[in-house]
C-alpha cells in the first residue's frame, strides 16, 4: 500500500510539474512576444517561480512528509502485531501447563503437617527458654553454694588458727619470740628467753640501727631452722646500719621483718622478734623518746630498754 501511495504521489506530482512547465513555457513564449506581458509576468513570480509552482512544490513536500509518517506508522503497527502474537503464544503455553500446575497445589495434609511443624518449633523455642532460665537459676545456686563452701572453709581455717593460737598461748604465752633459747625457771619449769635481733638507739634527730650478734643454733623445738639461715632470709645484711633515719625510713626497713614473724614465715606459729633499745635523746626531748619507743618500736618488736649497758660501738 505504501509503495502504491508513493507511486501515485510521484505520478501526480510529475503531471503537475509538466503542466506547470508547459504553462511557464507558454507564458515565456508570450512574454517574448510582448514586452508588457513580460513585465506583468515578472511581477507575479517569487525567486523566479510563480505562485502555482510554489504551491505545487509545497504540496509535494507535504506529500513526502505524509509518506514518511505513513511508513513510521506502518513499522509501529508491524511491531505491535509481532508483540501481540508473542503474547498470545505465551498465553496459550500457560493455558497448556495450567492443568499440570494444578496437580502440584499443596494438599490439606501438607498444610496440616506444616502447621504442626511450626507449632512444634514454637514449643521447642519455649522449652529452650525455660531450660535456660533453669540453668541460670542452677548456676546462681551453684555460685551461692561455692561461696558458702568457701566461707565455711575460711571459717574452719580461722577456727584452726584460733585453736593453734590458743595452744601456742598456753605453751609459749602471748607473742612468743621468734628467736629464743629454752631456759629453766626458778620453780622447775622452762621458758623461752628471747634473742635480740637488732640494737636500736633513739636520738633527738632520728633512730640508728646497729648490728646484734646472731644467736647460735636454732629453734629445735619448732622446725629446727638455724637462726643464721633465717637472718639471711630476712635480708638483715641489707639494712642501713649506723645511719641516722627518720621514723618513716625506720618503718619502711623494719616492717618486713615484723611481718615475716606474724605471717608464720619463721616459726610455724605467729611470733615477734626482739630488739634492744637505748635512749640517746637529750633531757628536753623525752617526748620524742616516748613516741619513738612506745608507738614505733614496740609496734614492731618486743623491746628491751637498756639502762645500764652503754650503746655499743659501730
Amino acid at each position: 500500500m505504501t509503495r502504491g501511495l508513493r507511486r501515485f504521489g510521484v505520478l501526480r506530482v510529475g503531471a503537475a510539474t509538466q503542466d506547470a512547465r508547459g504553462k511557464g513555457q507558454h507564458m515565456a513564449d508570450e512574454s517574448t512576444t510582448s514586452p508588457h506581458a513580460d513585465t506583468a509576468y515578472r511581477r507575479g513570480t517569487v525567486l523566479g517561480l510563480t505562485v502555482a509552482e510554489i504551491f505545487i512544490l509545497l504540496l509535494f513536500l507535504l506529500l513526502l512528509a505524509f509518506l514518511t509518517l505513513a511508513q513510521d506508522w506502518e513499522d509501529e503497527r508491524e511491531r505491535n502485531d509481532t508483540a501481540l502474537a508473542e503474547a498470545r503464544e505465551t498465553l496459550q503455553a500457560i493455558d497448556q501447563w495450567q492443568d499440570v500446575v494444578s496437580e502440584f497445589e499443596t494438599p490439606s495434609e501438607v498444610l496440616t503437617l506444616r502447621r504442626q511443624k511450626e507449632r512444634a518449633e514454637r514449643k521447642a523455642v519455649l522449652h529452650e527458654r525455660q531450660a535456660q532460665t533453669l540453668r541460670d537459676a542452677l548456676a546462681k545456686e551453684d555460685k551461692a553454694m561455692e561461696e558458702a563452701v568457701r566461707t565455711a572453709q575460711e571459717a574452719e581455717q580461722r577456727a584452726a588458727d584460733a585453736a593453734e593460737e590458743l595452744r601456742v598461748l598456753g605453751v609459749k604465752g602471748h607473742n612468743p619470740p621468734c628467736w629464743y633459747s629454752i631456759v629453766p625457771t626458778g620453780d622447775g619449769d622452762i621458758r623461752e628467753k628471747p634473742h635480740y635481733t637488732l640494737n636500736l638507739a633513739v636520738f633527738d634527730e632520728g633512730i640508728v640501727i646497729r648490728r646484734s650478734t646472731l644467736p647460735p643454733g636454732g629453734a629445735d623445738d619448732d622446725n629446727g631452722g638455724r637462726y643464721a639461715d633465717e637472718a639471711a632470709r630476712l635480708n638483715l645484711d641489707a639494712l642501713p646500719y649506723d645511719t641516722m633515719l627518720d621514723d618513716v625510713d625506720v618503718l619502711a626497713h623494719l616492717q618486713p621483718i615484723h611481718q615475716a614473724g606474724k605471717d608464720r614465715r619463721i616459726r610455724t606459729y605467729s611470733c615477734i622478734f626482739w630488739v634492744r633499745v637505748w635512749d640517746r635523746t637529750s633531757a628536753n626531748a623525752k617526748a620524742r623518746w616516748k613516741h619513738a619507743h612506745d608507738n614505733l618500736i614496740e609496734g614492731l618488736f618486743g623491746a628491751y630498754t637498756v639502762r645500764d649497758d652503754p650503746w655499743p660501738p659501730a
